[in-house]
Parts: structure tokens; C-alpha cells; sequence
């Protein structure tokens, strides 16, 4: 079970990796925003922070000539906290809305909203968080107004909030089913938790009448 969950860790780096490339550069939050939907907290931590570690490396490389790259230049620890307070956040609102939604019938309200949850609880934290920390801990030293920290991250902030409500519900449930039945299946959490304790409870109950019955 180790060995495939350190599998599955090197698939979420490589894919992080992967969605911090220009070309894909508003996508970059899906990977962690996936897991996030999908998987156990400490592996959406895990996600949370490779999107950290990879957006500090984005910085000194593919984006070094931006505003907001030169503030994590200035102050590396910003895109990591940021990004692990933003996981955090995106994994609790997800695991409020199964909690509240799960038992609904409608598989919209049930399977889909909570990754939008997930997914928009992400994307306003990640910007929110990044645009107030470059303002009041590198905006002073960069000579740099806090409108151009703003005007660089907001029109990339409205394009990831779409794209990530778009592609991450879809993804999240591929990752159900394509996991389903293997060993990482106990690392998925369950699209209703509720719901899951009551079924064992009834098996548990079901199974003392029957030993009842045959006493």
C-alpha cells in the first residue's frame, strides 16, 4: 500500500509539474484542486504543496519576468504557504459540501457541485491570498503599487476560476471510477460519508438479527 501511494504521490508532482508548462499555465491549480475533490486530506496536502514548490520554481524560470514572479523571488515562502492554506481551505468547503449534498438525488447537486465547491474555494483563496501577501510583504521592497500586483494576477484569476470549475468535476469522478477496486481505493474519500456509515450500520445491524434469528 506505501509503495503505490508514493506512487500516486509521484503522479500528482509529475502532473503539477506538467500544468505549470506556459501553455498551461491557468491550469495549474487542477491537479491539486483533483486530488483535493478526490482524495484523503493528507494527499490533498501533499497536492497543495507540490503546487507551492512548483510555482517557486515556475517563478525563478518559465516566469521570471512578471511582477508576481519577482515577489516570490523576494519572498519564496509566499507561493508555498499560500498554496497550502488554499488546499486546506478547498479541501474542507469540498468535505462541507458532500456532507450537506451527498444524500441528494440529483447527481448534479451530489457528485458535481461539491468539486465546483472545491474548485471555486481554491481559486478565490489561491488569488486572494497571493495578491494580499506580494502586497504587504513585497510591495514596498519592489517599489511595486499593490494595483500592479492586481492588474498582473486578477485577468489569470478570472480565466482559472472557469477553467478549474470546468475541467476538475469531470476529473475528480474519472478518478473515482478509474480507481475503483484497486489498492488506492481506500485513500478516495467517499462521495458521502454519511451516507457510507448509516449502509454499515444497517450490514451491522442486518448481520446481529441474523445471528439473533439462528441463536
Amino acid at each position: 500500500m506505501k509503495t503505490r501511494l508514493l506512487a500516486l504521490y509521484a503522479i500528482i508532482l509529475a502532473l503539477t509539474f506538467i500544468a505549470f508548462l506556459p501553455f498551461f499555465v491557468i491550469a495549474f491549480l487542477i491537479p491539486m484542486i483533483a486530488v483535493c475533490a478526490t482524495f484523503k486530506f493528507r494527499t490533498g496536502m501533499f497536492a497543495a504543496a507540490c503546487a507551492g514548490v512548483v510555482s517557486l520554481i515556475y517563478a525563478f524560470s518559465f516566469g521570471g519576468g512578471t511582477v508576481v514572479a519577482a515577489g516570490f523571488q523576494l519572498m519564496p515562502w509566499i507561493p508555498v504557504v499560500m498554496r497550502l492554506i488554499a488546499g486546506a481551505g478547498a479541501w474542507g468547503a469540498g468535505h462541507c459540501a458532500r456532507k450537506l449534498l451527498g444524500n441528494r438525488q440529483n447527481r448534479f447537486v451530489s457528485k458535481i457541485l461539491p468539486v465546483c465547491v472545491t474548485a471555486t474555494t481554491a481559486s478565490l483563496l489561491n488569488s486572494i491570498l497571493v495578491v494580499s501577501a506580494l502586497i504587504l510583504f513585497a510591495s514596498s521592497v519592489l517599489n511595486t503599487s499593490g494595483t500592479v500586483f492586481i492588474i498582473g494576477i486578477l485577468p489569470f484569476a478570472i480565466a482559472e476560476l472557469i477553467v478549474n470549475n470546468i475541467v476538475t468535476p469531470p476529473l475528480s469522478l474519472a478518478l473515482r471510477r478509474g480507481l475503483k477496486g484497486t489498492a488506492i481505493e481506500s485513500e478516495i474519500i467517499p462521495l458521502n460519508g454519511v451516507a457510507v456509515m448509516v449502509a454499515n450500520r444497517r450490514v451491522i445491524s442486518q448481520s446481529e438479527d441474523t445471528n439473533d434469528i439462528s441463536d
